[in-house]
């Protein structure tokens, strides 16, 4: 029987699950579920909404490793008990429903685990919650579920236990819906995205999901256009142009656009969390989000790619006689280390034009930042002023770059202003760092391109300290682009707008 060997022949024959009417069916693969199966690598990570069957679906292929191979070694660890006892519960259904010339002799079965004598193979099923999991033995496939609400003080290990388990040989999965854009699944579904790791990243947007449909036309007529438009704070035209785009390049039918309507009515902004539409503003519902969701939702559908020139973007090249200014954070080089970013932005319409960003030495980086510089008419550069910026600021000033940021302070005591090159990020200067990027971000006066700053964005969230003080940190990834960016804007607010050359020395006495 050929269709033993394929799971896409073996699951709808011989497996069975309950419908929504609480009927027992046989299970038809929804496309979600089909495309992960005929997809699947070694290493995955998927991202989606709520009740896709997603976590059916992986069950399912892997029961059917389960029912037919030798040797199978399986586990499923899910956020909580009930939740492990219901995953369990369908496996076991999918065991008893088996015709019987095919389901394999089970020697012990309990609550959460089965064994298969014949064919030495086992599955077991447990929470993250756990506190006797054992994880001490080689696996052939495994199944994380709903990580993103795994137990943050056991995550981290748990998932480290996991993946070291699993030979590259086998099957290892992780599954979830967001949850906030801090902790372990954001990192990895960011960190499978850019390469960082190797997993294979799945993104499913909601209308994947065939029963998010609703027939309910009353939601079509143009009163709840300007309703729906109010629950996200935009206006009727915006949403009217977000679903034009939707009808567009996702095909929507009323039947979703009505669902989407509904859904956004009942949740507000949380909907682009519950039913993710791309895999950027799905993590922006945080409570503790240092920049709101909603704000950088709309610069997500700015996003170009840029024409690349080495470790340099340019999304805009020098118009003349516009000036510019360019916000620099240096890193070490290091190959897994920060990235050193230099961002240029027009001054007068704050227009981010172009950026270099890489892993090279600080001497290679003030090369190509003396280079973007001159190409971008003598743009005033600011050096963030710590660790390998002194370095960059000194080849610059050995190169006599003309238009250097210096800092100017008056000394009370002396009676003197003191000069320094460089840009100086303090206690005192990083918040309004951060308070003039969210403002101009919230505004809509920068103009963005670039998919990494909204990352970075996406990574900056308020933190209590050990006094009851409130702090901005980044909760994973990279912020050098963040960074640079908001030195740039510091040195735009200081640089007075004028029309042709630019006069004297306007790079002193800030």
């Amino acid at each position: 029987m050929k269709e033993l060997f394929n799971p896409l022949d073996y699951i709808p024959k011989y497996l069975k699950v309950i419908d929504k009417t609480g009927n027992l069916v046989p299970m038809t693969l929804f496309p979600v579920q089909k495309y992960y199966i005929e997809n699947r690598s070694n290493r995955n990570i998927i991202l989606k909404n709520r009740q896709t069957g997603m976590s059916t679906g992986i069950m399912a292929d892997n029961s059917h490793a389960l029912f037919t191979k030798q040797h199978e070694r399986q586990t499923i660890i899910t956020h909580d008990q009930e939740t492990s006892e219901y995953l369990f519960q369908t496996v076991d259904r999918f065991y008893k429903n088996l015709p019987d010339d095919i389901r394999p002799e089970t020697s012990w079965k309990s609550g959460t685990r089965m064994r298969f004598p014949e064919l030495d193979s086992y599955i077991y099923i447990d929470s993250a919650k756990s506190d006797s999991i054992g994880i001490g033995h080689t696996l052939s496939r495994c199944h994380a579920s709903e990580i993103a609400k795994w137990p943050h003080s056991k995550a981290r290990s748990l998932f480290a236990d996991l993946s070291q388990t699993v030979p590259l040989t086998g099957i290892f999965t992780i599954e979830s819906t967001p949850k906030g854009r801090q902790g372990l699944f954001p990192e990895l579904y960011q960190a499978g995205k850019t390469g960082d790791i190797p997993y294979k990243v799945f993104f499913f947007p909601w209308w994947w999901d065939i029963t998010c449909v609703s027939d309910n036309k009353e939601f079509l007529e143009p009163r709840y256009i300007e309703k729906v438009a109010a629950k996200l704070n935009i206006s009727t035209n915006e949403l009217l142009s977000q679903e034009t785009y939707l009808r567009e390049s996702a095909k929507f039918t009323d039947a979703q656009l009505i669902f989407r309507r509904f859904k956004i009515m009942e949740l507000g902004e949380i909907f682009f969390q519950e039913y993710p539409e791309n895999d950027v503003d799905c993590w922006l519902s945080s409570e503790v989000s240092a920049i709101d969701g909603l704000t950088l939702k709309k610069y997500y559908e700015l996003i170009k790619p840029g024409k690349q020139e080495g470790d340099l973007t340019i999304w805009k090249d020098v118009v003349g006689g516009h000036q510019y200014v360019i916000g620099v954070d240096t890193a070490a080089g290091l190959a897994k280390g920060d990235f050193s970013v230099a961002s240029v932005l027009n001054v007068r319409n704050l227009e981010y034009v172009a950026r270099i960003r890489g892993r090279m030495p600080p001497d290679l980086f003030a090369e190509q930042l003396f280079r973007l510089g001159k190409r971008y008419n003598e743009a005033e550069i600011g050096v963030e002023k710590v660790g390998h910026g002194h370095t960059v600021i000194r080849i610059l000033i050995e190169k006599n770059y003309p238009n250097l940021y210096c800092y100017r302070e008056y000394d009370e005591i002396t009676k003197l202003t003191k000069f320094d090159y460089g840009w100086r990020t303090t206690s005192k200067s990083k918040p309004q760092m951060l308070d003039d990027l969210s403002s101009a971000l919230r505004a809509g006066d920068l103009v963005s391109y670039s998919e990494n700053l909204l990352n970075e964005a996406n990574n900056l969230v308020i933190e209590k300290t050990a006094s009851g003080s409130s702090k901005v940190v980044r909760a994973s990834g990279y912020d050098d682009e963040w960074d640079a960016v908001s030195i740039g804007l510091q040195l735009r607010n200081n640089t007075p707008i004028f029309d042709g050359k630019r006069p004297g020395v306007s790079h002193y006495g800030r």
